[in-house]
């Protein structure tokens, strides 16, 4: 072979070398391109997300605002008032947005287990264990960060009980939805269901059932007048831990839009000077049962 066709194979194998990795280059390019294009696409459908359970919170706090400005605002808290009016549902277009509020004090608050002196609520809290069918423990025993003052810190969530041996995960999804961590509030007997009235003093579930179906519509004014009443005559419940009143809300919050969807849960809490705080915003998983 002459030197010039040798000269000429080596110039074209060149050429195609260089074609054939100018084509990887371009067709990485054009993959990484589809990628980010991709990845913007679902950033902005999240954030489209975000921003209408963002709306629904809104929405959520206006309610409570509502309530506050009322006559006697939310001194007494009852299930006649806005915030408690069952799930609301929201079409937007391409999509929907629900929304229910709950009164944390409805729950057990955790939180007054941190003194483990607090024989009261310690007691009503094994009641509520016996009640649920779930093995006895005592949350007084997990280590608590102090606070300036040398005092034990509130608990940060429910979930600090995964701390505990006794409590298996199936437990844990059992118990949860009856307690919550409100620091130093009682629990509020115009929105306690009866599972937890029936953890009071002398009191069982029949009961329980019985004073939720006696509760009147604007709720008790004071807890001496839930004490009072014919229901509980002759039974020893102490007055202790208990209100007619709460300033812990929670807002559940399911927006879909196609076939995207997010679950927010927010906390918030209703303050002395009218306005509603954001105390928490937590993303959930979104296929879990709604709460009715």
């Amino acid at each position: 072979m002459s030197e010039s066709r040798r000269q000429r194979g080596v110039a074209l194998i060149s050429v195609l070398l260089i074609t054939a990795l100018v084509t990887l280059i371009v067709s990485d390019m054009l993959a990484r391109q589809r990628l980010n294009l991709a990845s913007s696409a679902n950033q902005f459908a999240q954030q489209q997300l975000w921003q209408l359970a963002l709306s629904g919170e809104a929405w959520a706090r206006q309610q409570l605002l509502a309530d506050l400005r009322d006559k006697d605002g939310l001194t007494r808290v009852h299930l006649g008032q806005r915030w408690a009016q069952g799930v609301h549902e929201f079409e937007i277009e391409g999509g929907r947005i629900r929304i229910r509020l709950e009164d944390l004090g409805a729950r057990f608050n955790l939180d007054r287990l941190r003194n483990g002196r607090d024989r009261i609520s310690r007691a009503r809290y094994q009641r509520l264990l016996a009640l649920l069918g779930l093995a006895p423990h005592d949350p007084a025993r997990l280590a608590a960060p102090l606070g300036h003052d040398g005092k034990p810190l509130p608990f940060a969530d429910t979930s600090e009980l995964w701390r505990l041996e006794t409590l298996d995960p199936a437990s844990m999804r059992r118990l949860r939805p009856w307690l919550a961590t409100s620091g130093d509030a009682g629990l509020n007997l115009n929105t306690a269901p009866a599972e937890q009235l029936a953890c009071l003093e002398g009191l069982d579930l029949g009961i329980a059932q019985a004073l939720v179906q006696a509760r009147p519509a604007d709720g008790y004014p004071s807890v001496q007048a839930f004490i009072e009443q014919p229901l509980l005559s002759g039974r020893e419940v102490e007055q202790y831990g208990l209100t007619v009143a709460s300033e812990r809300f929670r807002a559940v919050l399911d927006v879909q839009l196609g076939e995207r969807q997010l679950r927010l849960v927010s906390d918030l809490q209703t303050r002395s000077d009218g306005l509603v705080q954001v105390l928490r915003r937590q993303l959930a998983a979104p296929d879990l049962p709604f709460p009715e």
